[in-house]
């Protein structure tokens, strides 16, 4: 058993994760540290940025390594449980007292957590359960019904939270598990056309404050109508496609004047930064700015002047990669996504190396999680995603993150150990 362990072990999973928490140390220490001269540039809390985080890294290895050694079977068998025991802490953060306008957390003594973090692992173990099932073909109407439904309770209570940011996790976690599945393609443009259409129409919105007619909605309309004729043997699936997108952008209008104002101009800001840079495009714009002054090999760790005279908002979180671009430069912060590329790779290669449905589906959510999280933590500090709040793993400060990211990447070294088993 031993021997098999060594052999077995994922070190092409663990190495990188590993030293992707060294990184993300590093660099809350870099935020924390500024020279005495200027030391009033920072928040006091920063100095001790780094000090929580290591206490946190601390808590997330012991976390994996009970992943590792806990059997795979147990979290299949458990997965209906894990999913009502999320939710139940998901609902209670409703009950307790809001935290800066947001009910995101829930205080135990000394233990303060977030719990739609943890409901990402929730949803991973009873959607890989559900369409393990050999009956439960994706295609099935039924079938999709349920899927949407653990997916969308979860998504509407944190969009009510409100973070917006992590509730976008879950329908990227149905999409890729339902593919994974074995979706139907034209069911699979039924998911994703309303998508792109809600997108298209909020920046309609935009445009038509600046007197501009929404081209690109008509154009994007015209051509889901060329696809609905193209598919019209199946005249039930081309009327739904077109009825969805249709109803998506009648909806979406009155959606968007439900959301915060705060949410509203950070989308605006993505769509067009330039046009707000001391208000709501400042935190893409100066993130633009530290990584663009970073240049091929940076600025030398420590040295950051983004980070150190504060003119980056939100550095020890939402945009450390922007930190790490800065110091690193053009290889570190390209080392840095070599490094996430790894991890998501192995990962794809071990979902396809399962025997046992369960694991593999599990698996590629696991892939889904990162590859999600990264695409979007680092696009939006280049302006290519809006700025959601979403943090990186392993690098962005903050305790359920860590110890959640820990645990799936604990959950791919159990898959490679018991692969045999499964």
């Amino acid at each position: 058993m031993a021997e098999r362990f060594v052999h077995d072990f994922d070190w092409l999973i663990l190495v990188p994760a590993l030293l992707l928490i060294g990184f993300g140390l590093l660099t809350l220490y870099s935020v924390g540290h500024v020279p005495d001269g200027i030391r009033e540039t920072i928040q006091p809390e920063e100095s001790r940025y780094f000090e929580k985080q290591l206490v946190r890294c601390g808590i997330g290895l012991v976390v994996l390594a009970i992943a590792v050694v806990i059997p795979f079977g147990y979290f299949e068998w458990t997965a209906l449980a894990t999913y009502i025991v999320c939710l139940v802490f998901l609902l209670a953060t409703f009950l307790l007292e809001p935290s800066r306008g947001a009910s995101r957390w829930i205080s135990i003594g000394g233990l303060r957590f977030q719990p739609s973090e943890f409901m990402k692992i929730g949803v991973i173990f009873l959607l890989a359960k559900f369409l393990s099932a050999k009956r439960n073909d994706p295609n099935n109407l039924r079938v999709l019904a349920v899927s949407f439904a653990i997916v969308c309770v979860p998504f509407l209570l944190i969009v009510k939270q409100p973070d917006l940011g992590t509730s976008l996790v879950f329908p990227a976690l149905l999409i890729a598990m339902l593919y994974w599945r074995g979706l139907n393609e034209g069911i699979l443009i039924l998911i994703i056309t309303p998508v792109i259409s809600a997108f298209l129409t909020v920046y309609s919105q935009w445009t038509l404050e600046k007197d501009s007619y929404p081209f690109l909605l008509l154009v994007f309309f015209l051509l889901i109508l060329v696809i609905a004729y193209r598919r019209r043997r199946n005249i039930f699936q081309s009327i739904v496609l077109v009825g969805m997108n249709l109803a998506v952008m009648l909806i979406v209008p009155n959606l968007w004047n439900r959301l915060q104002v705060y949410q509203q101009k950070r989308i605006l800001a993505f769509l067009h930064p330039e046009s707000d840079i001391l208000g709501a495009g400042w935190q893409v714009y100066q993130s633009k700015v530290a990584i663009g002054s970073g240049g091929f090999l940076g600025k030398q760790f420590l040295h950051g002047t983004q980070k150190l005279l504060a003119f980056l908002p939100e550095r020890h979180s939402d945009f450390v990669y922007s930190v790490i671009s800065e110091e690193l430069g053009y290889l570190g912060a390209v080392g840095i996504l070599v490094l996430f590329a790894i991890i998501i790779i192995r990962a794809l290669y071990l979902a396809t190396k399962m025997k046992n449905r369960f694991a593999s589906m599990a698996t590629l959510g696991i892939c889904a999680y990162f590859a999600f999280h990264v695409i979007v933590n680092t696009g939006m500090t280049v302006g290519l995603a809006p700025v959601t709040g979403l943090p990186l793993p392993f690098m962005s400060y903050g305790g359920s993150s860590m110890i959640v990211s820990c645990f799936l990447i604990g959950l791919l070294l159990n898959f490679s150990i018991r692969f045999h088993e499964y």
